[in-house]
């Protein structure tokens, strides 16, 4: 009886072609960015605590450096009336800037009305 041979093929290395490319052109470097120096960065905000004084000349300042009057006049669209008012005072007292000339404060909301008005 004949016995079959099995036999593996083997297949030739497959012929490598040089092909033809172009040369590759790096692309161009970014600019690195430049440093800023540590004066140009932005100033940390720093918020500010009020001191409470027993001085009223010294409470109509800081009071009047604040936007609280503006914003009163902005909510209550530069139209307020006595309970208003009263509520206002008892927010600008809790605030810490009593004791407090009320008529200069009445004085600047007045001011910040005719501003609201006007634009």
């Amino acid at each position: 009886m004949a016995t079959k041979k099995t036999v593996k093929k083997e297949t030739a290395p497959a012929k490598k072609t040089a092909a033809k490319t172009a040369p590759v052109k790096a692309a161009p470097k970014a600019a690195a960015p430049k440093a800023t120096p540590k004066s140009a960065k932005a100033p940390k905000t720093v918020k500010i605590i009020p001191v409470k004084t027993d001085d009223p000349e010294e409470n109509i300042k800081r009071f009047a450096k604040t936007a609280l009057a503006t914003n009163f006049v902005k909510a209550h669209n530069g139209s307020w009336n006595h309970a208003d008012w009263l509520n206002f005072l008892r927010e600008i007292e809790e605030k810490g800037y009593f004791p407090i000339d009320t008529d200069r404060v009445g004085l600047i909301l007045e001011d910040k009305k005719k501003a609201f008005f006007a634009k």
